[in-house]
């Protein structure tokens, strides 16, 4: 009875103190109350109206209430009386969040399109609506709003699960979109924690924007102090600051510990890894000796455990647990063996690095023994708080440094023991080293679990909302399976007067880069620096000197082309008599090109591509610059397949990347496809279209030339569409795509 009463007399002073706020409102409110009240909408979205008015104008401003009567009203008639109940309690809220009119406004108009494009998805939207604007802002909710909308055209039930956020396309924008801790807001406190904890003053940097991927994604140190990420992508503010103290506490104890670098020489990646590891293990052990809270600090991070599966990159992190957390015990016979070697090892020279190098050289032999599998590129330290080991390790050459990270963290990634490469590198009896290589070369598939080297995430532009989704679409980089390629050598040999006369106009492209070579006595320009000088001479009444021309000279060829070849399910159909398929002659045509190419000295990469929604992208290479055109590249693209749709974006900023790392004077990117850009995940048929609009506009910005083979009768002409129609080719009669590619260098000699 007690509790009944002290409700009652709360209920009752908020009703006073709602009337009290009613009457010092103007009459244009209580107007709009009134119009409420009286439109038949119900007692609960009056009395929510009159609750939440008053709040709303002391946020804000009256004029901001009233105008939330007519969204009410708006909401009411479009979405039915509960949508029209909950909007001024979220409109309450929003405003204390917003503060303007011209935001609230903007947050009701938001409302408003929504109730009048898809009603049903109106209380889906108040639900989000909180979260939203707490974590990605006025800005980020009219974008997410904008996609929510825009499915509506092909699925209106996806588009109201897309503005609840049980859409899996929204988390992930709202995750990746949420504000994270940045090292910008707490810099200073970084600083303080670190010269309190280890005394030590070096400077402490944000690492820079314009440093490679792999650096920017962990802690980092050297002669010029601690470099940290900008941010922690994935994890909340809480854990983040975690992070960075957990970071700063790693390096510090390099620092203080790590007496001298280590030699890389002739070691191995997957051996650089495992004795960073260790080291890594040993600082951390002399730091617990001083500071044992740290233990929980840096523990906490550790969360592989023995479920995983047994994969080289598991194994270490698992062996990384079992050195620190004092709770976990792993059974792997791995595990407990690099345990065993450490423990006693330090016990008997806690001090001595060097018998991290003589463990790890153990310990990454047997990982090789066992045949699992460790690609340096797409290894990255784990867990987050570790630095990437640049900082112990002296290297010979540059590239070598960004062995030591990755471009993109791939935990969890499935990685088979099929890469062939890996397995000669490993494999130390050269007969077993044959055997292994031939039965990889049968078993590799199209498919993600066979052969995966690479895993990099791009973004992808939305058309609705005119924005970049970040680290959107994941492109799977392999190299392609092996086949026979008996049908396709004796189809070359087929086609050698196709050959003979794109070597010849390949020789004949203009193609070259110019140099100025300037002050000459003759020349075909007038050199402007050198006739200011002589002009200097004249009037100081000195002979001038009469090397005052320049002229343009040729370089040599330098020309690098990557050729994309379109294996999606519709490349398998015939492409006219005679049996053919679509993927038939577009590997002839690769192959008549690199060859060619190859002869006359300029350079050439081929890779197929298809894709399975947005997270599996597949890029397999075929040739890789530089790599000569032998049986190997023939074999590979015979052992394209095809499967699934052509997801174009992604695939060419991928293949932009691969180009802009090259230093030619000509580069051209060269897509040989069959259809639109399509995929199972999209709906929108224009959201692929131009995402590859966009994804071309980057290139071009870049340097790199981009021309398109369009195969078969388009007659919708997306091919144009994207790539504009002087750099498209379209080939109804898909026989004469071999010879289609003599009319590509004569856009080059331009």
């Amino acid at each position: 009875m007690a509790v009944t009463m002290t409700e009652a007399a709360t209920a009752k002073a908020n009703t006073v103190e709602t009337r009290e706020c009613e009457r010092q409102m103007s009459a244009v409110w209580t107007k709009a109350l009134s119009r409420i009240s009286q439109a038949g909408y119900g007692e609960t979205v009056t009395q929510a109206y009159r609750t939440c008015g008053p709040m709303i104008a002391e946020a804000v401003s009256e004029e901001a209430a009233v105008d939330l009567g007519r969204l009410v009203s708006w909401i009411a008639i479009r979405s039915g009386r509960r949508a029209a109940a909950r909007v001024p309690h979220t409109a309450a809220r929003a405003a204390q969040h917003l503060k303007t009119f011209t935001a609230f406004s903007e947050w009701c108009a938001l409302l408003e399109r929504t109730g009048r494009d898809l009603p049903e998805a109106v209380e889906a939207l108040l639900e989000t609506s909180d979260r939203s604007l707490a974590e990605i802002g006025l800005s980020g909710l009219r974008t997410f709003v904008g996609m929510g909308l825009a499915l509506r055209l092909t699925n209106r039930e996806k588009a109201r699960l897309f503005l609840a956020g049980e859409d899996p396309e929204a988390r992930h924008f709202l995750d990746r979109q949420s504000s994270v801790l940045r090292f910008d807001d707490v810099e200073l406190r970084l600083k303080t924690f670190h010269a309190a904890l280890w005394g030590q003053l070096p400077p402490i940097v944000e690492t820079p924007a314009t440093a490679p991927e792999q650096m920017r994604r962990r802690a980092g140190f050297g002669r010029d102090g601690i470099r940290l990420p900008s941010g922690f992508p994935g994890f909340d503010r809480a854990d983040s600051l975690k992070l960075y103290h957990a970071a700063l506490a790693h390096v510090g104890a390099h620092i203080a510990f790590t007496r001298q670098v280590f030699e890389r020489k002739s070691l191995k990646p997957l051996q650089v890894a495992v004795i960073s590891l260790l080291e890594d293990a040993r600082v951390e052990r002399l730091a617990l000796q001083k500071m044992p809270g740290l233990r929980s600090l840096w523990s906490s991070f550790h969360t592989m455990d023995a479920n995983s599966a047994d994969l080289a990159i598991t194994l270490m992190a698992r062996l990384s647990r079992t050195l620190i957390d004092l709770e976990y015990s792993d059974t792997n016979g791995w595990v407990e063996k690099g345990k065993r070697l450490f423990e006693e090892a330090f016990a008997a020279t806690p001090n001595d690095q060097t018998f991290c190098r003589r463990i790890g050289g153990l310990l990454a032999n047997d990982l090789g023994q066992m045949r699992l599998q460790f690609d340096a590129r797409t290894y990255v330290v784990q867990p987050a708080y570790r630095d990437d080991n640049l900082g112990i390790w002296t290297f010979d050459e540059e590239p070598d440094l960004i062995e030591m990270d990755v471009a993109v963290e791939t935990e969890g990634v499935r990685l088979e023991q099929q890469e062939r490469d890996e397995a000669e590198r490993q494999e130390p009896e050269e007969e077993e080293k044959r055997e292994e290589e031939a039965a990889a070369a049968e078993k590799l598939r199209l498919r993600d679990e066979d052969a995966v080297t690479r895993l990099i995430t791009y973004p992808e532009y939305d058309h609705v909302s005119r924005r970049m989704r970040p680290d959107w679409c994941t492109v799977h980089v392999t190299e392609a399976p092996r086949k026979a390629a008996t049908g396709l050598l004796r189809s070359l040999r087929q086609e050698t007067r196709i050959q003979s006369s794109l070597i010849s106009l390949i020789s004949s492209a203009n193609v070259n880069a110019f140099q100025r070579e300037r002050r000459l006595e003759t020349g075909d320009f007038l050199d402007l620096d050198a006739c200011i000088d002589a002009q200097a001479s004249r009037r100081n009444r000195e002979i001038p000197d009469p090397r005052i021309f320049g002229r343009k000279s040729c370089k040599g060829r330098d020309l690098d082309i990557l050729l994309l070849i379109d294996q999606s399910h519709s490349t398998g159909e015939p492409a006219g008599e005679g049996g053919a398929s679509v993927l038939d002659l577009e590997r002839l045509s690769a192959a008549i090109m690199a060859g060619a190419m190859e002869t006359t000295g300029d350079s050439c990469a081929l890779a197929g591509f298809c894709s399975d929604t947005r997270e599996t992208v597949r890029y397999a290479r075929i040739k890789d610059f530089g790599q000569p055109v032998d049986q190997g590249v023939y074999e590979r693209l015979a052992g394209l397949e095809s499967a699934f749709s052509t997801r174009l974006g992604p695939v060419m900023r991928h293949g932009g990347r691969e180009l802009a790392e090259r230093t030619a004077y000509r580069k051209v990117l060269l897509v040989v496809t069959d259809g639109e850009p399509s995929d199972i995940d999209v709906d929108d048929p224009d959201y692929l279209l131009e995402d590859a609009r966009f994804a071309l506009r980057e290139l071009a910005v870049a340097g790199i030339d981009v021309f398109c083979f369009s195969l078969g009768d388009n007659r919708n002409d997306y091919s144009g569409r994207i790539f504009g129609g002087k750099n498209v080719r379209k080939l109804a009669d898909l026989s004469r795509l071999p010879g289609a590619l003599l009319g590509l260098y004569g856009e080059l000699k331009k």
